[in-house]
């Protein structure tokens, strides 16, 4: 298994111990990984799964992997179409491919926009995120989509731990930077990103 903009290697970690595999997890954040490596070590993985401080374009391996992963980090490989190449051309001929990625629900408003300041252009609906595979002879294999409850969860957790490292750090010199863009952010997710913001889980297989 490969997984690429892996952080902090829980996923590639859980799913190397329910299918008894290998694994390999890079990313570009050095805490991260160091974070990762201690995790396998915790867990007793560390002969089965390894982690390396790279970015996308400077991995190579000689294996070709039985499941490739991107999840919500297609911007590692310059977007999702580009994340979906790269995983197909690292992965065995009857691999799979595992993403998560985000897709407009509805057309965002153009005040949203500028609030996180995005393009509407950066993602596309859920259906284009499909028809993208399908045009590299890819066929959706699950998938699964957020429900309001698990985006509220979610955004509602993050919002709790950066309060928390606030009162907790309170001469951090980007106290102040940080609370405002956290506010900043939750104010939007609550006003239009609740309704505007998707995200899914697909599973593909080639042809």
């Amino acid at each position: 298994m490969l997984d690429v903009g892996c952080g902090r290697g829980a996923l590639l970690m859980n799913i190397v111990e329910k299918s008894g595999g290998r694994g390999i997890g890079i990313d570009i954040d050095a805490d991260s990984i160091h974070a990762a490596s201690a995790d396998a070590s915790t867990r007793a993985l560390s002969r089965r799964v390894s982690f390396r401080i790279c970015s996308a374009e400077e991995f190579s391996a000689d294996a070709r992997f039985d499941l490739a992963c991107c999840v919500g980090a297609s911007h590692a490989c310059g977007g999702f179409r580009e994340a979906l190449e790269y995983l197909l051309e690292r992965s065995a001929s009857d691999g799979y491919l595992l993403c998560g990625e985000g897709f407009w629900r509805r057309t965002p408003d153009p005040e949203y926009l500028a609030h996180i300041g995005a393009s509407a252009e950066e993602m596309g609906s859920h259906q284009d995120n499909i028809e993208i595979a399908a045009s590299l002879d890819l066929s959706p294999a699950w998938c699964m989509v957020t429900t309001d409850q698990t985006w509220d969860e979610y955004e509602g957790l993050y919002r709790l731990a950066m309060l928390d490292y606030l009162r907790r750090h309170p001469h951090d010199p980007d106290h102040d930077a940080f609370m405002e863009r956290s506010e900043h952010w939750y104010r939007g997710y609550l006003k239009w990103g609740r309704e505007t913001m998707g995200f899914a889980m697909y599973l593909f297989h080639r042809r």
